[in-house]
């Protein structure tokens, strides 16, 4: 009989940072984060700028993105593309309970069942939406926490709940033409 591997915990993870930096923890179990693609950045920016244009001419809420963190309890700890929340975040603390909107966007190197895992998490601490960018076919699937999922092409609009007070998304501005 083998024994099993003690699982990692974030407590583990913050006392050594200089080893786990670059680290997600999916319910206890280690995952190395890759560098995104030119592309992957190109859309976190172009989302960010939207929204972040949007808050501007409503008032209302923030952005956050670039890789943030968020943690929910001891043996789960991720980072995110892209969030957006309606009240301000405490600067110098990692959240433990999900925005109301998280988005991630599909990379090479995300594996099915993590971005799965991520997903549930998310909704199940708190998102009202979790957004799930495909850049290279060019849609978003949008997940609910009813376990409704609906998937948006390009020429869709996204229209977030009232949570969102009027912020729309025209999948063609965030994925323009090349000219």
């Amino acid at each position: 009989m083998t024994a099993l591997a003690e699982k990692l915990t974030v407590e583990m993870m913050v006392q050594h940072p200089e080893k786990w930096e670059n680290f997600e923890l999916y319910r206890g179990e280690p995952f190395e984060m890759t560098y995104s693609r030119p592309l992957h950045g190109k859309i976190l920016l172009q989302l960010g700028t939207i929204i972040n244009s949007w808050i501007r001419s409503v008032g209302y809420g923030e952005v956050i993105g670039g890789e943030s963190g968020i943690r929910f309890g001891e043996d789960t700890r991720y980072s995110f593309d892209l969030g957006w929340s309606g009240e301000a975040l405490p600067e110098d603390e990692i959240p433990t309970k999900s925005l109301p909107l998280m988005v991630e966007i599909v990379s090479d190197s995300n594996d099915a069942n993590r971005l799965l895992n991520k997903i549930e998490d998310y909704l199940e601490n708190g998102a009202k939406e979790v957004w799930i960018i495909y850049p290279k076919k060019k849609v978003i699937q949008v997940y609910y926490p009813n376990n409704m999922a609906k998937l948006f092409h390009l020429g869709d609009n996204i229209t977030p709940g009232d949570w969102m007070k009027g912020f729309s998304l025209d999948l063609k501005e965030l994925f323009p033409e090349k000219k």
